[in-house]
């Protein structure tokens, strides 16, 4: 099983309970639902299906909300030449570029109702449309984002995804809601505002998708490395997103280019890699998975562990010791409880080559961990003492068959329990 975790689209051709149940089963860790298409029923359904499907495993459910997203309201054709009317934003200026389906048609702007054809094309009414020289002032949550927002708060999503940030102030309104808040970086603005988003976030997307558009596209590998690593540095969860292996929409084996893709944003140090387009329409959703999985799983062998810069916080510090300990002691496990979990990302972000297991209070951390590189969550109510946690811990561990008796484990935690802010413990044993 690897431990860089998948997250798989749903989509008209994986919305039945047999197409999800196989993606399960295939090592789908969280299911993204694109609420730039659907409906609240149609989503309703597919978070019934996976709830019930993902039994006892922790299936994390991603809500993506569309954004501020300016999308056609009819079909745009035309050759290069044409004059072709396009409703635009009064902000944009003669001249301005005008991108259709992620550059699929290119066009530059006349006035604010026309666009001049550069590259021909013929795209449909939906796609989006991207203005990469444009700073439009526009809010981060539409109206019908704070509708699919209450919505998926009633329905107990477990992550949300927001759109086209651009500074932290986005996020405020959303982590309001309880849920925590992924950050999309897609934009050039946001580049401006790198360490306080990933700061204000609890874990970050690169939408290569619009960030490939909206920047020159030589420079997204390395804002994806940057982006990665600033993720890293924070302890923050960061998915990997658009075209992993896009070719699979249509053919039963990736291209070269996209399994060595795949591999590098692994070794860049990303949590979990996305496949979009593969699951929600494509013809091998379930393959896109699988060989996800095998592709990953060779680039974690030379995934090698990463030393943390220097610093004074305790908690990292502990986090850090506890590797060591466990590189050097040949531990077999590092066992963290967490009320938060908090302290099972500090521990991850380390990237161990020994199993973590996560130890929290209730499912619902639980399914949210799934997000994390490496993590094995179990859920074991809260005890006051270290004996009493390792003899609960022994349990799900012996019926899962993951960690054998007499194996030494390293056990970092807070003290005194009560603090979930506090990460100042690190114990040695034997299970």
């Amino acid at each position: 099983m690897a431990r860089t975790r998948i997250v798989a689209t749903l989509g008209p051709a994986t919305s039945s309970g047999e197409a999800i149940g196989r993606l399960i089963e295939a090592g789908v860790d969280v299911f993204r639902l694109n609420f730039s298409h659907g409906t609240h029923a149609e989503h309703g359904a597919r978070i019934a299906l996976i709830r019930r499907l993902a039994g006892n495993r922790p299936v994390a459910i991603l809500q993506d909300l569309g954004g501020p997203k300016l999308r056609l309201a009819a079909p745009v054709r035309g050759q290069a030449g044409d004059v072709v009317p396009l409703a635009l934003p009064a902000a944009v200026r003669p001249g301005d570029p005008v991108l259709l389906a992620d550059g699929a048609m290119q066009l530059e702007v006349v006035d604010a109702g026309h666009a001049r054809v550069l590259v021909a094309g013929d795209i449909p009414a939906g796609k989006g449309i991207n203005l990469p020289s444009s700073r439009l002032d526009v809010p981060a949550l539409t109206v019908k984002d704070r509708n699919d927002l209450a919505f998926g708060v009633a329905q107990a999503v477990d992550l949300v995804a927001l759109s086209f940030v651009r500074r932290a102030a986005d996020l405020e309104e959303p982590r309001a809601s309880g849920i925590p808040v992924i950050a999309k970086f897609e934009n050039a603005a946001a580049l401006e505002h790198v360490e306080e988003i990933v700061r204000a976030a609890d874990g970050i997307m690169v939408a290569r998708g619009d960030l490939g558009v909206e920047i020159p596209i030589e420079r997204v590998p390395m804002v994806q490395k940057e982006l990665i690593a600033s993720a890293n540095r924070a302890g923050k969860p960061v998915i990997t997103a658009t075209q992993m292996l896009r070719s699979m929409v249509s053919s039963p084996l990736p291209t070269r280019a996209e399994a060595t893709d795949v591999a590098n944003a692994v070794l860049d140090g990303t949590d979990a890699v996305m496949l979009s387009e593969e699951t929600a329409v494509g013809a091998y959703p379930v393959e896109a998975v699988t060989v996800m999985g095998r592709i990953m799983r060779e680039a974690e062998r030379a995934l090698a562990p990463r030393a943390a810069p220097p610093e004074r916080d305790v908690a990292a510090l502990i986090a850090d010791a506890a590797c060591r300990l466990a590189a050097e002691l040949d531990a077999g496990a590092i066992v963290v409880p967490t009320r938060t979990g908090f302290t099972a990302r500090q521990v991850a972000r380390h990237r161990p080559r020994v199993p973590i297991f996560a130890l929290v209070p209730d499912e619902r951390l639980r399914r949210r961990l799934s997000l994390v590189w490496g993590l094995t969550p179990i859920t074991l109510p809260p005890r006051t003492g270290g004996d009493a946690l390792l003899a609960a811990f022994r349990a799900p561990v012996r019926e899962m068959g993951l960690v054998p008796d007499g194996t030494l484990i390293v056990l970092t935690a807070g003290w005194p329990p009560s603090d979930p802010a506090v990460t100042n413990l690190v114990h040695v044993t034997r299970l």
